[in-house]
């Protein structure tokens, strides 16, 4: 039988909901192919690296204070809407998006699931 992490990693990863799993470190640990498709970036090269560099360049350092203290207090609600959020591709695009925040636990380990999907500009 699969740990609890890799059985959410599994399920997570199958859907067609942009999906990007992040640790209590702020490093992605699933980004599955719809997130890709919205990113720009395949999910392997972000395993294992900060998800800010999917914020833009300007805001990078305000949104680690934004996810530490979410980890802090965490529970299923929007990303800001009023922050108006974008992610950053690697080629500088910005994308409008809007992100679901819900905090899962697996074992000792607490996570974020964001569920990004694009939206109008």
């Amino acid at each position: 039988m699969q740990s609890g992490l890799a059985y959410e990693l599994e399920v997570l990863d199958d859907t067609d909901e942009a999906i990007v799993v992040v640790n209590v470190e702020g490093t992605v640990v699933l980004m599955n192919l719809a997130a890709e498709k919205i990113f720009g970036v395949s999910g392997d090269d972000m395993v294992g690296e900060y998800h800010e560099q999917l914020v833009p360049e300007g805001m990078q350092w305000g949104h680690q204070a934004y996810r530490r203290g979410y980890f802090a207090e965490p529970s299923p609600r929007w990303m800001d809407p009023g922050l108006d959020p974008h992610a950053q591709r690697p080629d500088g695009t910005l994308v409008p998006i809007a992100v679901w925040l819900e905090p899962r636990r697996v074992g000792d380990a607490l996570f974020v699931v964001a569920h990004v999907s694009e939206r109008a500009a």
